[in-house]
């Protein structure tokens, strides 16, 4: 049997890193983003500051869909 499934969603850009997504049939919205190392990294990787609230990075987002 095989099975497939479209994935149905928009990304918003908003300032700096943090972007939301909101997927078809699902209410509300959900922030991406960078925090911690991930941050430190980026800021050290371009020589400067990245402002704004730190939000959960797409990797993060992966790793809870996968270990669950």
């Amino acid at each position: 049997m095989t099975v497939a499934h479209t994935s149905r969603l928009t990304i918003h850009k908003h300032a700096g890193p943090h972007r939301t997504a909101r997927i078809e049939g699902f209410d509300g919205t959900i922030p991406f983003g960078i925090h911690g190392g991930i941050k430190e990294f980026y800021q050290q990787k371009y020589g400067r500051e990245i402002p704004g609230p730190e939000y959960p990075a797409t990797l993060d987002h992966m790793i809870a869909g996968v270990a669950g």
